[in-house]
């Protein structure tokens, strides 16, 4: 299901969402975020039963790491996916050996660093591509610079290391198909029931994101776009180099 495409929600999940919609529209704050509606959230996740979730994860990739997502999928952020990617970079002859070395010696997962593991353990997506029409700017850190966010947040004001960064691998959005049943496995924010109640309102470009803390296999990897596809040329506030 496509939290864009009402016509894809499971029934009993709509009827809640549309009985919620009614009682907003005539209560309820402008703001979807701020609609009270926390005590529905382990009902919405439990409706979400059976039926995956389309959502998005934005990043920068090199062509042997496009490839390694389609046969393995997306994994989740630890130590040895970044020293994982550094040293393959490495080995391709993509990093040299000051800049391979500098780079590990500094990540958001690397010994000793503060806010370590703020991010490990976890995919970052988008649920909804109205985050990229709304809010582009967002994503650009994400799209601009390899590695992610583990790497480049130590790096981006470093002018060497920050330039490198941003000339490796090309951006990439993928799509990906996640089960979001389970209410304590994962985060969303803004919260699912406000999320769908604010597509339903319409009122408002409403989008969430999503900290998943499971991998996704390869066959819930729905596609690939780049700089030059139709489904990433769609967004024309991305990053396009």
């Amino acid at each position: 299901m496509d939290a864009d495409d009402p016509a894809t929600w499971p029934n009993p999940l709509a009827k809640l969402v549309d009985e919620l919609a009614r009682d907003s529209a005539r209560t309820g704050p402008a703001d979807y975020r701020d609609l009270s509606l926390y005590g529905y959230e382990d009902q919405v996740h439990r409706l979400l039963d059976g039926h995956l979730v389309r959502a998005w994860h934005c990043t920068r990739l090199l062509d042997h790491e496009v490839d390694a997502i389609r046969s393995q999928g997306l994994r989740r952020l630890d130590a040895n996916l970044v020293e994982g990617r550094l040293g393959e970079a490495h080995r391709r002859g993509l990093l040299t050996d000051e800049q391979c070395t500098a780079l590990k010696a500094k990540h958001s997962l690397a010994p000793g660093m503060k806010n370590r593991g703020r991010r490990e353990g976890q995919v970052c997506l988008a649920m909804s591509t109205a985050a990229f029409l709304d809010e582009p700017d967002g994503f650009w850190r994400l799209l601009a610079h390899w590695g992610g966010e583990s790497l480049y947040a130590y790096h981006e004001q470093d002018p060497d290391l920050a330039g490198v960064l941003r000339s490796l691998g090309k951006p990439a959005v993928v799509t990906a198909l996640i089960d979001l049943s389970d209410p304590r496995a994962h985060s969303v924010f803004t919260a699912l029931p406000n999320l769908f109640v604010g597509k339903a309102l319409g009122t408002q470009p409403a989008h969430a994101e999503v900290f998943y803390r499971f991998a996704i296999p390869a066959e819930h990897i729905e596609s690939i776009a780049h700089p030059g596809d139709d489904d990433y040329d769609r967004f024309p506030g991305l990053v396009r180099v």
